[in-house]
């Protein structure tokens, strides 16, 4: 009996850290998207509504890093690079849910997020590690250029790994698919979910657009995560 209860009460403290994360995680993408408009952007910017990315020049990004600006750049980077682990508990607190109409889809969902949640640490990770690069003297500025140029604009290595960083959130737009199939919670909140990770990559380094997408995420997901910490489930 003693077994039985610690069981139930592990099974009870995983089951509440994944709705905690399931909630915390697109709180602190919309803390980090924001901090883009307190700093290296005006408020005024989130207005200005593109539809596509046009990457910086290198020139800009030596200007940024150079400056004392470039915690404009690393604050909100390391806002979402710190908070990544909260996607595993996340997405296995969303899977559990659906696992009950739709088990491979659940796994299949669980398992992309998993591993694209590796390959993202890895891209954040590298962006981080440029700003380095604000370590150069000025005197050297003009004769770096080239190399940040290959590292920002030609590294096919850096690209793949973006692609498969891609798979950290493709997990939740499976899951919440099958989860507004089935109806196994509200189907507005599962769609939500969904289109709001729709909307992150999609407008990928478009932050106004992203902030959305986190803020529809986070509305869909809090009464899915409310349920779950108070042991309520579906």
């Amino acid at each position: 009996m003693r077994n039985l209860t610690t069981k139930t009460n592990i099974y009870h403290y995983l089951n509440v850290i994944g709705a905690v994360s399931l909630i915390a995680f697109p709180s602190v993408l919309i803390i980090a998207f924001s901090m883009h408009f307190m700093g290296e952007f005006g408020f005024k910017d989130f207005f200005n509504f593109k539809f596509s990315y046009t990457q910086p020049s290198p020139e800009r990004f030596m200007e940024l890093f150079k400056s004392n600006k470039s915690l404009d750049f690393v604050l909100p980077h390391l806002t979402v690079y710190l908070a990544l682990p909260l996607l595993v508990p996340a997405i296995v607190f969303l899977g559990k849910i659906l696992f009950k109409d739709k088990p491979i889809l659940s796994i299949i969902g669980i398992l992309l997020t998993v591993i694209g949640a590796i390959f993202m640490g890895g891209i954040f990770g590298s962006w981080l590690s440029f700003v380095a690069i604000g370590n150069v003297s000025s005197a050297q500025v003009s004769e770096s250029i080239p190399a940040v140029t290959a590292l920002i604009q030609s590294n096919k290595l850096l690209s793949m790994t973006g692609v498969l960083a891609g798979f950290s959130l493709i997990g939740f737009i499976l899951i919440s698919i099958g989860l507004a199939i089935s109806q196994a919670i509200p189907r507005w909140q599962a769609i939500l979910i969904l289109v709001g990770n729709v909307m992150i990559i999609m407008f990928m380094d478009l932050d106004n657009l992203m902030l959305i997408g986190a803020t529809l995420w986070l509305i869909g997901a809090i009464p899915v995560g409310l349920k779950g910490i108070l042991n309520k489930e579906s």
